[in-house]
């Protein structure tokens, strides 16, 4: 963080909560921005959320309990998308397009960012060649393409087939966490290296070559 430049205050609604029944100090909301520079390219980027008071509880060397509250601070937006995830340089500019969207979002809208994560499969699914559309001109669903893409890459199809099941939950964020939105990316990443790499997909063959041979070299 960029010295002297993280700023916050209490918001309204938790100044007014202070003479309500049970108020505790770590019931108090803030609204906080800040500059972060990043360590290795020295860019600079203006971060906003929320924060509060957290109690810590420890016991000193003679057993006897203790805390301290502390300020803490939870991102929601940044002004340049973090990318959590590297595509390869291969990859599709439509596919690294809806990742970027998906990054943009990410920290204050995990329904919306799994929802660009499903986008990344539909253009992935194009790359590869199978159809956005049925014989007849309609749409063909994202299950329907998965199917069709498990005959020529069931294992990818087999990841394609998760991250579309994280989109579906996008449109209910209530069922959907972060943690849930980073196994997505996670995936993603291996899926993406995978097709657009293929480091993986090399060892993969040169392991069966080996087993079947029950020796090395060609």
């Amino acid at each position: 963080m960029e010295r002297d430049t993280l700023h916050y205050g209490e918001t309204l609604a938790s100044r007014r909560s202070h003479n309500d029944e049970g108020f505790h100090i770590t019931d108090m909301e803030f609204a906080f921005s800040a500059l972060l520079k990043c360590a290795s390219c020295g860019e600079i980027v203006g971060c906003s959320g929320t924060g509060g008071m957290e109690e810590d509880q420890f016991f000193d060397s003679d057993g006897d309990p203790h805390s301290d509250l502390n300020e803490v601070f939870y991102v929601k937006f940044f002004s340049k998308a973090l990318p959590i995830i590297r595509p390869p340089s291969r990859c599709p500019t439509k596919i690294k397009q809806s990742l970027t969207r998906s990054f943009h979002v990410a920290f204050c809208d995990v329904g919306a960012a799994a929802n660009h994560v499903r986008q990344c499969v539909e253009e992935l699914l194009t790359a590869q060649g199978i159809d956005r559309h049925t014989n007849t001109g309609g749409f063909l669903q994202l299950e329907k393409r998965i199917q069709r893409f498990s005959q020529k890459d069931a294992e990818n199809a087999e990841r394609a087939s998760a991250l579309r099941w994280v989109g579906h939950f996008g449109s209910h964020p209530e069922n959907l966490k972060r943690d849930d939105l980073f196994d997505a990316y996670d995936i993603l990443e291996v899926l993406l290296e995978d097709i657009y790499v293929g480091h993986q997909r090399s060892v993969r063959a040169a392991v069966d070559r080996i087993n079947k041979n029950k020796r090395p070299g060609p």
